[in-house]
């Protein structure tokens, strides 16, 4: 087949709608080798051998560095299938910004590929095809998700005359909100500012993985956090806190590019209290990120008395702090010091001297000398019940205003 026949083969593959296998493997009956089609991570898109080859399809593969750092197109090299070392070819899919790779894979490390120039031209043809075919779904999905956005939107502010109408626009959706649902909150970080991330991206894959694992679930986003209801297995509802950090352990390798914060509300039986367990989910988050510095899953039902805090005036919040160990405060600004510091990680180890002295990178007898100066400034004992609960309450106040820096770090002293 000649170059011109080839153009029209994909033309039509892409009017009949054939996406990105049809045109891989318009590809490989071409060229006669194996193509394959990732996107950026390595994920497989597509991936087409001739009949006389055994190379067996793999969900990801390990993108070698000359790909990704690749100049001009195609690259060269070698690439790891299956244990086996091959030769590849490869062009990027995407001109402004890189969608996914196009890989032809010879047979060897010492491919016989004399003339490998002869499918250039049909490669590059097939991956212009595929950048309009990626693009095509991406719009797609942003269509299909801002939809979705649209639903939880009102399904979270009530915007339903009436639970029937719920029940029924839900199950134009795969839910069924008759059950009972859980309200989970996510807030997705990047790691690192060099780092490209795909909000849009995670939020299919967490779709994927939660239309998976619990089927009726929906994802939308709402501002910056992307907002999941799922309902609660029946036979799950006893321990449905465990239940639910299982769910997220199971998630959290699938958006690993990310720095992710999870904020849960409390069970309702009534699908009108979603939106107060959403607000709640959001609380969660707020106090997990300030209060309990190195925690990324937290249950607002666990959240205890800090939740009381939340909502309470600024100016309240900071005279109970004051009041209650201000004098450290003091000390440790007069005498660049670090008692607040001691105090948080001293209670937060269960008052373990040795688990906390780690946690400071101190000697327990270092540790000791503190917590006697801050028994000596506060004017109280810290075998004294009530003084450890107006405490520990003012240092998680502390962590809410800003006022206390919760780290490990070894020069503090």
């Amino acid at each position: 087949m000649n170059h011109a026949d080839f153009l029209r083969k994909i033309t039509g593959a892409q009017a009949n709608s054939s996406g990105i296998p049809g045109l891989s493997r318009l590809l490989m009956k071409e060229i006669n080798r194996p193509v394959i089609i990732t996107d950026v991570k390595g994920h497989v898109l597509s991936w087409h051998c001739p009949p006389s080859v055994a190379l067996f399809p793999e969900e990801r593969i390990t993108l070698p560095s000359t790909i990704r750092d690749q100049k001009e197109a195609p690259s060269t090299g070698i690439i790891g299938l299956k244990g086996r070392k091959l030769k590849y070819y490869c062009w990027a899919i995407g001109e402004v910004k890189i969608l996914g790779y196009l890989l032809v894979v010879g047979m060897s490390e010492e491919s016989a590929d004399d003339k490998p120039q002869t499918f250039y031209p049909f490669a590059e043809v097939a991956s212009l095809a595929m950048m309009v075919e990626i693009m095509h779904q991406r719009e797609m999905a942003e269509r299909e998700k801002n939809y979705r956005d649209e639903f939880v939107r009102d399904l979270i502010f009530n915007n339903f005359d009436g639970i029937d109408e719920v029940i029924r626009s839900g199950k134009a959706w795969g839910c069924e909100f008759s059950e009972v649902h859980i309200v989970m909150v996510i807030e997705l970080l990047n790691k690192g500012k060099s780092l490209e991330t795909d909000r849009l991206d995670a939020s299919l894959r967490i779709e994927k993985f939660l239309a998976a694992e619990v089927p009726g679930s929906i994802v939308g986003e709402m501002a910056h956090f992307q907002v999941v209801i799922t309902p609660l297995p029946k036979e799950k509802a006893e321990d449905w806190h465990t239940y639910i950090r299982d769910l997220f352990a199971k998630l959290s390798p699938i958006i690993s590019e990310w720095n992710c914060v999870v904020g849960v509300g409390k069970l309702y039986e009534s699908v009108n209290m979603l939106y107060r367990s959403y607000q709640q989910a959001k609380v969660a988050i707020e106090l997990c990120k300030l209060v309990q510095y190195d925690c990324s899953l937290a249950f607002f039902d666990e959240l205890g008395a800090v939740r009381l805090f939340y909502n309470q005036s600024e100016q309240d919040l900071d005279e109970f702090y004051r009041e209650v160990i201000g004098p450290l405060e003091k000390f440790d600004r007069e005498s660049n010091g670090s008692l607040l510091v001691t105090l948080w990680h001293y209670l937060g180890s269960d008052r373990d001297l040795k688990r906390a002295s780690e946690k400071l990178f101190i000697h327990t007898n270092t540790l000791r000398y503190r917590l006697k100066k801050i028994e000596e400034l506060l004017g109280a004992s810290l075998e004294h019940e009530e003084t450890r609960f107006n405490i520990y309450a003012a240092l998680k106040i502390a962590a809410i205003l800003g006022k206390l820096e919760q780290n490990n770090n070894p020069e503090i002293k």
